[in-house]
């Protein structure tokens, strides 16, 4: 039997547009909302931030904490400097974080959202050729503990929201703030069920160490899906065990 909502859904989704109930898990953006104001979230650190999209996003949704972009790569970061420059909010910072301060090679993709201190794998090349490289970079690499008291100085008691989308080095990230995950309230990290990149660690190793840096789980997101129908990628939104 043939209902209104049943008719509605047959002429949408051939269209991509779905019709239903409104749910806060399915969105990525109206979950934060919520997790910002119930964690006093006045500082994102927006790790891997390519050209300001989440940034951007961040502040369509609501947000006017500060925003502190990181990306090491030169042509993105001149556009993240650009989008960003009338938002005195929201500062850009041309390097990365890693656990280990110093200097690294980037592999620059021919679309730059795939860029990585990984090379491509054949599944990741497979399921999009976008990922192969196109030139490398030598970029500088921060611990963000090192850096943590400087960057926030401005921002009084900073609750810290750690957004992180680097292409298989998140885990990187996180172990150089071992220092300073006590500011980190929240983060995201973005978990790959099938890897992308050689030498990447499984979703169920990163969620592990996570887990033992005092971090559970408190949403998952799909992020893409393969030609199979299978999820490749999914972020992952974790809050502090003892918040």
């Amino acid at each position: 039997m043939f209902t209104v909502k049943n008719t509605i859904r047959q002429i949408l989704r051939p269209r991509l547009w779905e019709f239903r109930r409104y749910d806060a898990d399915l969105s990525l953006d109206t979950y934060l909302w919520m997790l910002f104001d119930h964690y006093n979230i006045n500082c994102v650190l927006d790790v891997g931030a390519r050209v300001g999209d989440y940034g951007s996003m961040l502040r369509e949704n609501g947000y006017r904490g500060e925003i502190l972009s990181f990306e090491p790569v030169e042509a993105n970061f001149l556009q993240l400097k650009q989008r960003c420059s009338a938002d005195p909010a929201w500062r850009a910072y041309q390097f990365a974080l890693g656990s280990e301060s110093g200097s690294a090679e980037i592999n620059v993709a021919h679309d730059t959202h795939y860029s990585s201190f990984l090379a491509p794998s054949a599944y990741g090349f497979e399921r999009d050729s976008r990922m192969g490289v196109d030139r490398t970079e030598v970029v500088q690499v921060k611990r963000l503990d090192e850096i943590q008291e400087e960057i926030t100085g401005r921002i009084a008691d900073p609750r810290i929201y750690l957004k992180m989308d680097t292409q298989g080095f998140d885990l990187a990230v996180m172990r150089g703030a071992q220092g300073c995950l006590d500011r980190v309230a929240a983060l995201q990290t973005e978990l790959s069920l099938k890897a992308l990149y050689d030498h990447m660690p499984d979703w169920i190793t990163a969620l592990a160490e996570f887990n033992a840096a005092g971090y559970e789980p408190s949403a998952f997101f799909a992020v893409c899906r393969d030609n199979k129908m299978r999820l490749s990628e999914m972020d992952c939104v974790m809050v502090r065990s003892d918040g």
